[in-house]
Order: structure tokens, then sequence, then C-alpha cells
């Protein structure tokens, strides 16, 4: 499961709802990370970037799998890595073998054309390993939607089905995620703005391949995105924006056929993307460091709340644009 929270970034579209939906965080330094590898659960491998270059982490190790490719949100699939190649105008998304050689472009962005480069982020891979969801606006030119739709790329003829498209100009969709026991199940955050209001706000919402129809998992009250399943399926955290737009609430709830049910409340702040280990009642998420940026942290769900909170990275700050993902160690 790729387990990808709030910083805006210049080099996207000045679309509110897409900035809400692009945060991010890479590592910001020019040495090498130090890792509190005591802090990643026992049985977890977990995978970051860092300045453009794809570390991989558990309990006993860290190694360097790629060095020097300008990669950001990487995921694992079939045993190698894809990850997303970003420049200025346009984004790609990459296969690289455990080496880190390149293996393809499944998504070349650059089209030769200033005006008609694509992007891609946020890849997520389904339990099967042989599907890929992004995001991507490749279609604009067509539909004259400038905002993100949602695609399924199929890795084993290089196809991409259309599944879901944005509501116009509203900063479209984004962090897709499979359900790691059903890969016909993928939620998605989807980014709209109040009819009335005009403010914006995003719900989750729950696609299903087996029937073609899309469920809304969320309301605007929640204004929530950044969902992640639980190993089993069962479980989901997400975010929800709070009324300041500056802090976030950290829910928990169990993933059923009628919905989401028994929502709770573990924590108030400045943090995003939260992943559930797959060790139970495990989490990792990220955390402001105050004015400094953000760091990787992992916690322990205790009685409805967040215990033993410890970083992962060790003397370094988090900003821009990059992910990680928790993944079960072979």
């Amino acid at each position: 499961m790729k387990k990808r929270v709030l910083l805006l970034f210049s080099i996207l579209p000045l679309i509110i709802g897409y900035l809400f939906a692009s945060f991010h965080a890479v590592l910001v330094t020019n040495t090498a990370p130090a890792f509190n590898l005591q802090n990643i659960a026992p049985g977890d491998m977990v995978t970051i970037s860092n300045g453009g270059d794809i570390y991989q982490l558990t309990t006993t190790n860290s190694k360097q799998i790629i060095h020097g490719q300008n990669l950001i949100e990487p995921v694992m699939a079939g045993g190698n890595i894809i990850a997303v190649a970003k420049t200025i105008n346009y984004a790609s998304l990459l296969l690289y073998d455990q080496s880190g050689n390149k293996i393809k472009t499944l998504f070349n962005g650059n089209t030769g054309t200033v005006d008609t480069m694509h992007w891609v982020t946020d890849p997520a891979v389904n339990p099967a390993q042989d599907r890929i969801a992004y995001v991507s606006d490749k279609d604009r030119q067509q539909t004259n939607v400038p905002d993100n739709a949602l695609y399924v790329l199929n890795l084993s003829d290089g196809t991409s089905t259309n599944i879901a498209n944005p509501d116009p100009y509203s900063g479209g969709i984004a962090h897709p995620v499979f359900n790691p026991v059903n890969g016909n199940v993928l939620l998605y955050d989807y980014y709209q703005y109040d009819s009335k209001t005009l403010a914006p706000y995003s719900t989750i919402e729950e696609y299903s391949k087996d029937t073609g129809f899309t469920t809304t998992l969320t309301f605007e009250n929640k204004n929530a995105y950044q969902e992640s399943f639980s190993p089993d399926g069962k479980t989901l955290l997400f975010l929800g924006r709070n009324s300041d737009m500056n802090t976030v609430t950290l829910y928990r709830a169990d993933f059923t056929d009628t919905g989401l049910m028994n929502v709770q409340t573990l924590a108030s702040g400045d943090f995003a993307f939260p992943v559930f280990s797959n060790m139970k009642n495990r989490i990792y998420f990220l955390q402001s460091e105050e004015n400094k940026g953000y760091n990787l942290m992992e916690a322990t769900m205790q009685k409805g709340k967040l215990n033993n909170i410890g970083p992962v990275i060790s003397g370094y700050q988090l900003a821009g644009n990059s992910s990680f993902m928790v993944t079960k160690m072979k």
C-alpha cells in the first residue's frame, strides 16, 4: 500500500483545492539522513525519498536503493520500485529494479511542448501488484478541465482506464489507495467547492470495480482526506481539516460494506499521511516540527489515543513534495 500532508508546491497549478490535495514530504538536507531505526516496528519496511534518493528502512537496517534520480513518491510493485520524476513543467512515472536500474517509463509527461505537458502523481499499487492507480491532468486538452482525474494503469499491457473525473476547477482528485484485501475497491480524495460559500472541501470516495459505482464515505463537515487502510482492510485512518484550516483531526473508523462505522478521534494537530504499521495498533504519520518542517513519526494507538510517539528521522526536517510507504518485510 502506498502511504502516502500540507506543504504547497509552487510548481503545481495554483488552484486552492489541488494545493490542499498535494502535500507530500521530502527530507531537506545536503548530507545523508540519520534514521532512528528503533522506531520502525518489527516486520515493517518503510520506503522513503530523501532529496530525490530512495531509502528503505527496517528496524535493523537502512539502505539507499536509488541515488541521483530526483525521484519522489516511491511505491513497491512486484519487488520493483515505481516513483515519480518531477520537473518544473511535467512529471513522469518510472519503474526501477531493486538495484536502482531504470527498467522503463510507465507514463511520460514530457510531450515536447510546454503547453501540452502533463502531470502525474500519487501512484498506488493494488494487492496483486499488477495495477497502479494514479492521478493526472493528461486529458485536459480533450476535457478542457485542468484538474487531475483518476486512472488505473494495467502493468501487463500498459493501458490506462479512466476511473473518475474531477469537479471542474476544484482542485481535482488525489491520493488513491486500494483496499489491501480487495483490489477491486479503490478509495480517493475528491475536492470540490461549496455551492453557496465557494469554500473548498474534500470527501473520501469509494469506487468498486465490481459494480462500477462510487460511494461517498465522508461528508462536507469532516472535510476528509488522506485515508489509509489497515493491513486486514477492516479499519481506516483519515484526516479531517479543522475550521482554522491550519490543523487537522486524525480519525480511526471501521470500514464496512455499508460505509464507515464507529468513527473515533485519535488526535488533533499539524500532521499528515497517517499510515498503518503491519504491527497491530501501531501507525506512522508526518508531524509538524513547528516552523522547521515535518518529521516522520511512529506511535501506538491505545484506548483511542496516540501514545509512545517517536521520530523515525533524526536531526532533519521534512518539506517539499515526496512521500513514504509502509510494506511488510519479506
